[in-house]
C-alpha cells in the first residue's frame, strides 16, 4: 500500500466512512477507491483519472485536496507519459488528402466547360467554311453572269459585304447566347455549393480511436456533451495541447469553447457516461467502450 493510500484509508476510517459511503458520495466505483488505497493507479480507467478522483476523494472526507496532491505528487502518475495509440498529424493530412471526397458542384462545372469550349470551336470552323463557301460562290456566280450578260448595263449588283455583316451578326449573337448560357451554370454551381450543409465523416477507426472529417465549413464552432451517469472528458487541439476539461461534477454536460479550430481531441474516460457528442450541431457516433479517443479535423476548402 502505498503513503498516499494509506493516509486516506486511515483518515476515512478514523471519520468512521465506508467505501459504500463514500461511493455514494463522490460517485466514484468502489473497486476505483480500493485501488487509490491500494496504489494500483494502472486500474483506473486512464492515467488522466488518477489526480481526479484522489483529490475528489480527499474532499469527501474532509482534507485539502491541493495540499494531498502537492505532498503526494510523486505518488501520482503523470498524465504527460500516456501513450495515445494515434497516427501522427503528417499521417492524418495524408490519410484526409487521400480520402477526400471530390465536391460534385466544382465538378459538374469543370465538365460543363469541358464539353462547351469544343461544341464552340467547332461551331467557329463551321462558321469560317459557311463563309468562304459564300463569298466563293457569289464570285464564281458574278463571272457566269458577266459572261452571259456582257455588253449588258444598267445591271444592280449588291454589296458584297451584305452577307457578311449579316453572318457576323448572327456569330456574335451566338457568342454571347454561348457566354451568358456558361455564366448562368457557373452561377448555378456557386449557389450549390454555397447552399451544403456541414458533414461529419467517419474517417477510420483504430483500436479505441475514432477520426473523423468535417465538411463544408470553415472551422469548429461548437462542441456540446451531454452526461448520463458521467465522465472525465478533456478537449486538446490540434498539437495534442490540453484546452478545457470538465472538473467537479463528472455529471454536468460540457459545452468548451472551442470556435475557430480546426482540429481537435476528445480524451473521454467513461464512453458509456456520457450520453451525446455534438460538433457545429452533428452528432458524432462514439465507440461502444469506455476509455476512447475521438479525433475531429476540418477538411480545407478548395
Amino acid at each position: 500500500m502505498s503513503e498516499l493510500g494509506n493516509y486516506l484509508k486511515e483518515t476515512r476510517e478514523d471519520k468512521q466512512i465506508t467505501l459504500d459511503d463514500l461511493q455514494r458520495t463522490t460517485k466514484i466505483q468502489k473497486r476505483y477507491l480500493a485501488a487509490i488505497e491500494e496504489g494500483n493507479f494502472d486500474t483506473l480507467p486512464g492515467i488522466f483519472y488518477a489526480r481526479a478522483f484522489v483529490k475528489t476523494y480527499a474532499e469527501a472526507i474532509g482534507l485539502d485536496a491541493d495540499e494531498v496532491l502537492e505532498t503526494y505528487k510523486n505518488e501520482l502518475p503523470n498524465p504527460q507519459t500516456e501513450a495515445v495509440d494515434l497516427p501522427s498529424r503528417s499521417e492524418r493530412v495524408k490519410t484526409s488528402a487521400r480520402t477526400a471526397p471530390s465536391r460534385p458542384g466544382k465538378g459538374r462545372g469543370k465538365s460543363l466547360a469541358s464539353i462547351l469550349v469544343p461544341i464552340l470551336l467547332i461551331a467557329a470552323v463551321v462558321l469560317v467554311i459557311v463563309l468562304i463557301w459564300n463569298v466563293s460562290g457569289r464570285d464564281s456566280g458574278g463571272e457566269v453572269q458577266n459572261e452571259q450578260e456582257a455588253g449588258q448595263t444598267d445591271t444592280y449588283d449588291p454589296p458584297e459585304n451584305a452577307g457578311d455583316e449579316e453572318e457576323g451578326e448572327g456569330a456574335a449573337d451566338k457568342d454571347e447566347a454561348g457566354e451568358d448560357e456558361a455564366a448562368d451554370e457557373e452561377s448555378g454551381s456557386e449557389d450549390e455549393q454555397t447552399d451544403k450543409e456541414p458533414e461529419l465523416s467517419l474517417e477510420e477507426t483504430s483500436g479505441n480511436v475514432s477520426t473523423y472529417i468535417l465538411t463544408n465549413v470553415e472551422a469548429i464552432e461548437t462542441l456540446k456533451i451531454e452526461m448520463g451517469e458521467g465522465s472525465y472528458v478533456q478537449v486538446r487541439d490540434r498539437d495534442g495541447q490540453a484546452i478545457e476539461e470538465n472538473g467537479g461534477d463528472y455529471k454536468d454536460d460540457f459545452e468548451p469553447d472551442v470556435s475557430g479550430l480546426d482540429a481537435l481531441e476528445l480524451n473521454i474516460g467513461n464512453g458509456y457516461g456520457v450520453e451525446r457528442v455534438e460538433v457545429n450541431g452533428i452528432e458524432v457516433e462514439l465507440l461502444e467502450t469506455d476509455h476512447q479517443y475521438v479525433t475531429i479535423t476540418v477538411e480545407e476548402q478548395e
